[in-house]
């Protein structure tokens, strides 16, 4: 299986796009041509771990996707899932698989506090690229897993 790749100078420059036009849009109270519905609001403050910016995160690796940003395969695709746990949320990682047979996989629950923990200053930019890094890792992660399964499965002598 092709893994998925981040290629971080045209995501540094996407996401530079979204900040601009997020940017314009509060200073001068209009909708940017370069911002769709679907585009994460991504101003240079912007920090993802503060309550009521997980939808961002879940459109900001959706769109990276969508914007070729995150190379992968077209029968895969990798998503941000946020759940709301009565404190501070958890989130997971999804690798929805849709061929040749559909197949949802999921990584643990980790605290919101720790996504995008390597971006340095924590907002804007790097904390898309981290939280970008963080989202092609973990598809992968969950592609070797599911590799490994497989593999084992078929020396054990199943299907």
């Amino acid at each position: 299986m092709d893994l998925f790749a981040l290629n971080e100078e045209v995501a540094r420059a996407w996401l530079t796009e979204l900040v601009v036009a997020y940017e314009v849009d509060a200073s001068f109270g209009g909708d940017s041509v370069l911002v769709s519905p679907d585009s994460p609001l991504i101003g240079m403050a912007w920090s993802p771990r503060q309550l009521g910016e997980e939808d961002g995160v879940f459109l900001l690796v959706k769109g990276a996707q969508a914007a070729r940003v995150i190379d992968k395969q077209k029968e895969m695709t990798t998503a941000f899932e946020f759940v709301d746990d009565g404190g501070e949320g958890v989130y997971r990682w999804l690798l929805d698989i849709s061929a040749p047979s559909p197949l949802k996989l999921v990584t643990l629950t980790e605290a919101m506090a720790g996504l995008g923990e390597t971006a340095p200053g924590g907002t804007g930019v790097e904390f898309g690229i981290a939280i970008l890094r963080a989202a092609v890792q973990q598809a992968n992660h969950l592609i070797h897993q599911l590799s490994d399964y497989v593999d084992a499965s078929t020396q054990q002598g199943g299907n």
